[in-house]
């Protein structure tokens, strides 16, 4: 999924370049702790690599899990690839987002050109949608600004490699734009967004929060990182970041998630499946399954999940049993 996520983002950074010169479910509900349903889109723990010991051991483990959760919800992070009934790959939808986004963005630098205020909001449903309508509040980008875009079923005709189809766009895409030295950062909050395809043999669609920071070092947009990223509650009610995500599998076969999952008093772990995990629990927790963490100078640590109450943490040669909090 990060490597998705990385082509679909060079794609905006093109598209913004312009600007910094003057351009569904499995059926997995939680019903308890890790309510994945929404993003709480206010991390603000650490940031560092985590240092596990035998005393937050534990505790990140409660991280891992929740992490996992995140990564494989419908409503968190898109994961379309994941879905078979997609009539399209995730890397396809991705960049006509992006496209899209890119595409009404550019358009402020356009209006102050032609010695109309970029600042403002403009109604492009008529250029932009076959159907449906799209609104944009533009920011001053030769300053520091807040954009808003708001979808509402917007209907476009889109082509992808295997073929062409009707797809619709639904939601919020928020933002600031700042410049930062000779360069800027870029922002951009996808909030309840949904993407729906229409095709001969039926209908496909998918509903996200998703959240992304674009840094360029030059004004001409070259030399830039992006990440995308998610931050939502955990099982102990703390808020927790995830980003870098790879998942396959499926609620039924179980999953395998790669994730960088952010504590907010530790810092970040790495997490990967040794065994799928399924989520069958009422309170949302794995039922079953094997994960592998690893935090700072390579200190690891395996958790097996025995059931909807108890899990096993392996650390340092020892193995022990520890139960989820009761409610």
């Amino acid at each position: 999924m990060n490597f998705v996520a990385k082509r679909w983002i060079a794609l905006l950074v093109l598209s913004f370049t312009l600007l910094a010169c003057g351009g569904g479910d499995d059926g997995n509900t939680d019903n308890g702790g890790g309510d994945t349903s929404g993003t709480s889109l206010n991390y603000s723990g650490e940031t560092k690599q985590a240092s596990m010991t035998s005393e937050n051991v534990n505790q990140l483990v409660t991280a891992a899990a929740s992490g996992s959760k995140q990564a494989v919800s419908s409503d968190s992070i898109p994961v379309v690839s994941q879905r078979p009934h997609s009539p399209v790959n995730q890397d396809q939808i991705n960049e006509a987002m992006a496209r899209l986004v890119g595409d009404l963005l550019s358009r402020g630098p356009q209006l102050a050109g032609r010695g109309e205020a970029a600042a403002r909001t403009e109604d492009l449903s008529s250029s932009m949608c076959d159907s449906g309508s799209v609104v944009v509040d533009f920011p001053d980008f030769s300053l520091e600004g807040e954009w808003r875009i708001v979808f509402t079923q917007c209907s476009r005709d889109t082509t992808y490699d295997n073929g062409s189809y009707s797809t619709v766009f639904h939601g919020r895409v928020e933002g600031t734009y700042s410049k930062v030295g000779i360069g800027y950062r870029l922002t951009l909050n996808y909030i309840h967004f949904s993407v729906s395809i229409n095709h001969p043999e039926g209908s496909y669609s998918d509903t996200f929060n998703m959240q992304m920071t674009c840094i360029a070092a030059n004004q001409d947009g070259s030399d830039v990182t992006c990440e995308y990223y998610s931050d939502y509650l955990g099982y102990d009610n703390r808020t927790y970041r995830v980003t870098e995500v790879s998942v396959s599998g499926s609620g039924s076969s179980g999953y395998l998630v790669s994730v960088r999952v952010y504590d907010p008093e530790h810092g970040y772990i790495h997490v990967t499946t040794e065994v799928p995990l399924t989520f069958d629990c009422e309170t949302g927790r794995p039922s079953a399954g094997r994960i592998h963490i690893e935090a700072a100078n390579g200190v690891t640590a395996v958790i097996e999940f025995i059931s909807c109450s108890q899990y096993v943490v392996t650390f340092n040669g020892v193995a022990e049993t520890y139960s989820w909090p009761q409610g």
